[in-house]
Formats: C-alpha cells, structure tokens, sequence
C-alpha cells in the first residue's frame, strides 16, 4: 500500500545567512497523525518549522503539502493551502482583546469566508475564551495565552498544525491541559506537527517522533519504541 504524505521534507538545507543549520532533513507525516520533532535548544526544530511556513527559504531541498512542491510559495499561500503555525512565545497583541487576536488569525480568504463557523469552533474547544472575549490578551495568564495563541491558529481551519513549544514555561497541571488539548484537535481532524522539550509528555500522545541533533535526523520511529529506547530515555528523559 502506497502512503501519501500530507506533508514532507526531501533533504533540507537550510539556515541564516552563511550559518546552515539543517543538513538534509527528511521528514513526513500522514494525515490525522500527531508526530513530534524532538531535540536540545539550537539542534534545528524551529529552523525546521520556519523552512515549512516559509519564514525561511531553503538552501536545497523540497517540501511538499498534499503532494504539492511548495518550496518556493509564499508564506500567505501556504496558510490558504491549510498550513498553521502556533509560534514559539505565542506572539500575541497584548493591547487587543480575545476576539480581536482571533480575527488576526483570519486573514486569508479561506478564514474571512468562514470566520463565524470557525469562531464558534474554537470557542467549544476554549470555553473559557468565550467567557473573556472582550478581555485583554496582555492581562491573561500564561496558560490562557497559549489556549489563545492556538485557538489563533486553528481559524483558518488548518489541516495541518504545526505548535512551537506549547508547553514552555507553563505549570505542569497547565501543561496537562495544553497536549489534552492537542488530543482532542487530532480527534477534531486536524494533522499536529509538534515541536516540543518536554519530551515524556509529547512521546505520551505521539504516534510518531523525529529527534534531531545539529541540524541533522539522528532517530525516528513510532514514539512508544523511541519511549523504550536506552539513547532516548537518556537523553531526553533524564533516565
């Protein structure tokens, strides 16, 4: 049986300026999965989500969504094809209310059409940001913040989404609450590319994982077996 990809990296190089960071990179996931890309700070996960969204423009190497080369797409397209990324810090505008954030996330033709719906969609998933609409994004707590800043993510009804670090800097019990979340977006249809330090709880609710390591594909596999594995447990689990 032949698998297609909802997304793939074909050997990406890719960097800043004269400093390359990532070295012939591949990677896929299939449709409705939740896979992880594991690593220390500075081995190349956000470099990696950046050469997806087209933050960054690879050196060498092909991306492809839904079958589609998209290497050279602009940002805006990627985002109307069904790409979205929840950043790293979540990046909201603390002087605008909770509405206000999510209409930031409805920009592209795909979102404006269907804004209403998707509206509704994210608030039963976040009920407490119903409550608080007309609060201020500045004057919530870390972990309402990040609920906003995927909500955010989720009103261009993305196929795809792709989470910087969910969990930094948030308490465990708010940690709990984010990956249940992340569960249920899976059930909800939507395809989760996670980049995540807090290895345990990502392998937790993963069925796949990628580690890198200096810009490179060290290990990948189903997470349970990676769960298992000496190297892994080591490493990233401080077992």
């Amino acid at each position: 049986m032949v698998i297609h990809m909802l997304l793939e990296l074909k050997d990406i190089n890719a960097g800043y300026g004269d400093l390359h960071i990532l070295w012939d990179v591949s990677l896929g996931i299939e449709r409705g999965e939740i896979v992880s890309l594991l690593g220390s700070n500075g081995a190349g996960k956000t470099t990696t989500l950046r050469a997806i969204s087209g933050l960054i423009r690879p050196f060498s190497g092909s991306i492809y969504f839904n079958r589609e080369d998209i290497t050279g797409y602009p940002i805006h397209r990627r985002v109307e094809m069904g790409l979205s990324l929840v950043p790293e810090g979540r990046q909201l505008f603390p002087e605008m209310n909770i509405v206000e954030n999510l209409e930031m996330g409805a920009y592209t033709k795909r979102a404006e059409e269907n804004f209403q719906d998707a509206l509704e969609w994210v608030f039963n998933l976040f009920p407490k940001l119903k409550e608080r609409k007309k609060q201020l994004a500045g004057t919530m707590s870390g972990g309402e913040q990040q609920m906003l800043a995927i909500a955010r993510g989720l009103m261009n009804r993305p196929e795809i989404l792709m989470m910087d670090e969910p969990s930094m800097g948030l308490a465990p019990k708010l940690v709990l609450e984010i990956f249940n979340t992340i569960m249920k977006l899976r059930e909800e249809g939507v395809t989760i590319f996670l980049v995540e330090q807090n290895a345990k709880a990502a392998l937790d609710i993963s069925d796949r994982a990628y580690i890198i390591e200096t810009g490179r594909i060290t290990l990948h596999g189903p997470a349970k077996e990676l769960l298992s594995m000496d190297e892994v447990r080591k490493a990233y689990l401080g077992i």
